[in-house]
């Protein structure tokens, strides 16, 4: 238990605000037991802590361990809540599957209560583990970094405080406080990928190549946004563009983050890193080549031209369902633009739309993927333009 003193406590929670409730994930497994009992003292108390475990009903037990999860949460004065995961069979991807409905049921549940941050007990033998899986298939730097400190799921702040802590310490400190913990089957089940690598005993050293590939990509991801802010111009009506010539001097992987923040601002989604990078050498040629000089990527549409490419949402992957929009209530739509209007009023995707006038400094295929806010046929609001009071359209990207 000394290992754990004050100090280190402080260094292990150090981006946990003091005053900001949190979650913790809690199997009742050794790593998430010591992480609960962890954050409890360094926080003092229970206040403002509260434990999720996830049901995620593959197995006989599960329900029993949930229940006594929360047996050891009562003892400890910690607010806790089980989650099921309801499915059906499931004959593929089982712990891609299950650790994406883990984490959506987490954020959920978050989101809903007002918690801004969730803690999972991630430690250095599955940050090791992690590595020598990827360093299977891969030696990008990008996919090395393998699990990274702090995440984001669906608007929750997601933290793994015990990155660079050994499983053994931990169930120490457990076995110190004479706090038993759940130890799951499937932890020695060889058919999947992870139980096999974890017999094989990977190096230490694999978590510190994780740590130094981090290191790598922060770099790439600082000079794309230093190059972001100086050439991107963003539109508030959705029209990111930016120098061509600026664009063909960078490095591959600073080209790549530069591309994937531009993709995301046009509200699409980066496909996978070899379609990229066939896209950047695409990019990075003159317009004055006999290529083809618009193209698409990952749901944003690209317009080259001599002095700039201009890049927004492709109209076609639009959903072009109109929306019902009720008074007092705004609504993000297409993940880009947070919309709002009167009663009886509705959303509609511009395409086509004859009462939006052309526009010469404002493409039409840019134009095309505006929603337009629309009242019994009568235009109330455009991403440029107001008709109503209570009608509004706003760009949210950043």
């Amino acid at each position: 238990m000394a290992s754990f003193n004050s100090q280190k406590l402080k260094r292990i929670f150090a981006a946990l605000p003091g005053d900001a409730p949190f979650a913790v994930a809690v199997s009742g497994g050794g790593d998430s037991m010591a992480l609960l009992h962890l954050a409890l003292n360094w926080q003092g108390s229970p206040h403002g802590l509260v434990a999720l475990t996830v049901d995620h009903a593959l197995r006989q037990g599960s329900a029993a361990e949930a229940r006594q999860v929360k047996r050891w949460c009562d003892d400890l004065g910690v607010e806790h809540h089980t989650l099921k995961w309801r499915h059906d069979p499931i004959t593929s991807g089982l712990q891609a599957k299950a650790r994406k409905a883990r984490y959506d049921l987490m954020s959920a549940w978050c989101v809903k209560h007002g918690i801004g941050i969730l803690l999972t007990a991630h430690t250095a033998e599955d940050q090791a583990e992690t590595v020598f899986m990827r360093l299977q298939r891969t030696n990008s730097k990008r996919s090395l970094a393998a699990i990274w400190p702090e995440t984001q799921w669906n608007d929750l702040r997601v933290l793994r405080p015990l990155l660079n802590e050994q499983r053994i310490a931990l169930r120490n400190y457990l076995t110190g406080l004479r706090q038993e913990w759940i130890e799951d089957p499937s932890n020695d089940n060889e058919k999947f990928e992870r139980v096999r690598i974890r017999k094989s005993a990977p190096a230490a050293s694999l978590a510190q190549q994780a740590a130094a590939a981090q290191r790598h990509v922060l770099a790439i991801e600082t000079k794309a946004k230093v190059w972001c802010d100086k050439y991107l111009t963003i539109a508030a009506f959705g029209m990111i563009s930016f120098p061509p010539a600026r664009f063909q001097t960078q490095k591959p992987e600073v080209a790549d983050a530069i591309l994937c923040r531009v993709i995301d601002l046009a509200g699409g989604t980066p496909p996978d890193a070899a379609r990229r990078h066939r896209f950047i050498a695409w990019l990075q040629e003159s317009a004055e080549s006999p290529a083809q000089l618009r193209r698409t990527m990952g749901g944003a549409l690209f317009a080259k031209r001599k002095r700039e490419v201009i890049a927004a949402r492709e109209p076609a992957r639009i959903d072009a369902k109109p929306v019902k929009l009720v008074a007092g209530r705004s609504v993000i739509w297409d993940g880009r633009f947070q919309v709002s209007g009167p009663a009886a009023s509705s959303i509609v995707l511009a395409i086509d739309n004859k009462l939006l006038k052309s526009n010469d400094e404002i493409p039409a295929f840019v134009r095309a993927g505006w929603p337009l806010v629309m009242q019994r046929g009568k235009l109330l609001a455009t991403p440029l333009a107001q008709f109503h009071p209570t009608a509004k359209i706003t760009f949210i990207k950043k």
